[in-house]
């Protein structure tokens, strides 16, 4: 049995793997499908998967004195995947990825303001240098580019807001609860969007939905279990794997290039998470 940093890292391997792959379902499934019937059978079927867990967990286990919280949380990450999903349907996989993972620089921006939490001298220069890693990806490339980045950075921000969200949560509600509300609230809200923007669907795409429901509910037990185990400090860093992952299926499936800007602006960003992590200026 290996050690829990090892396991950890595995779990937020695999689990940055999934995510990666949800979002390359999102953007196939994108051409027969609408945003808001993404993001609803999404929620959807990431909480079938999960209701043997929540079976498990009782009501004991879900009983909350911070709905507040988690509606707040929720409608957050809700927003934030509409957005994301769109985005997803119109740039480059991995760029859109990418373009995700600049929520973190974001963060301390917000936790400083709202939480009250220092921002130290190391953590504003990688702040900078997260934003220019971003701005090395998110180069315009057309003339609608310039709304999907400004999508794309709203798309952080709220991602940034859940994150310090959950760390409010954290301190009174265990994992479990806080991905559960999430999952039931934001199935809940995202299905009067779906009705009022109903198409029909063709018979293939509930075989990548259902795989899609599985993924996700897999992909946040995973991370949820990584960071038990292990630190944020020690296997943060991991996160980036995705990037790796979504750049390998975009090539596969859709040809996407993999740019020197993003080769640039990744190099950037995980430089510049190193030294959020780890507080030191090189490795």
């Amino acid at each position: 049995m290996g050690s829990p940093v090892v396991i950890g890292a595995i779990c937020l391997i695999v689990a940055e793997a999934l995510f990666a792959g949800i979002g390359a379902l999102v953007k196939h499934l994108s051409t027969d499908m609408n945003q808001y019937q993404l993001v609803f059978f999404r929620n959807l079927f990431a909480l079938i998967a999960l209701m043997p867990w929540i079976m498990r967990m009782g009501r004991v286990g879900i009983k909350t004195q911070y709905i507040g919280l988690h509606l707040l949380r929720s409608t957050s990450g809700l927003i934030a995947m509409y957005c994301f999903f769109y985005v997803l349907a119109h740039i480059p996989l991995a760029q859109a990825m990418m373009a995700l993972l600049v929520a973190p620089f974001i963060v301390p921006i917000i936790a400083r303001i709202w939480l009250k939490e220092l921002i130290s001298h190391k953590s504003l220069m990688a702040i900078g240098l997260g934003f220019i890693g971003a701005g090395f990806i998110l180069r315009p490339e057309g003339e609608n580019m310039n709304l999907y980045i400004l999508l794309a950075l709203v798309c952080a921000t709220l991602v940034a807001f859940t994150k310090c969200t959950i760390r409010r949560l954290s301190d009174s509600e265990p994992p479990a609860r806080i991905v559960f509300y999430f999952t039931f609230l934001a199935t809940i809200v995202s299905l009067i969007p779906l009705l009022a923007n109903w198409q029909t669907l063709p018979q293939e795409v509930w075989k990548w939905l259902g795989l899609m429901g599985v993924m996700a509910a897999a992909g946040q037990l995973l991370m949820t279990k990584a960071f038990q185990l292990a630190s944020p400090v020690r296997i943060g860093l991991l996160t980036y794997t995705s990037v790796f992952f979504a750049a390998l299926l975009g090539y596969v499936f859709w040809s996407e290039p993999v740019s020197a800007g993003l080769i640039a602006g990744a190099i950037l960003i995980v430089w510049a998470a190193n030294m959020t992590l780890r507080q030191r200026w090189l490795w």
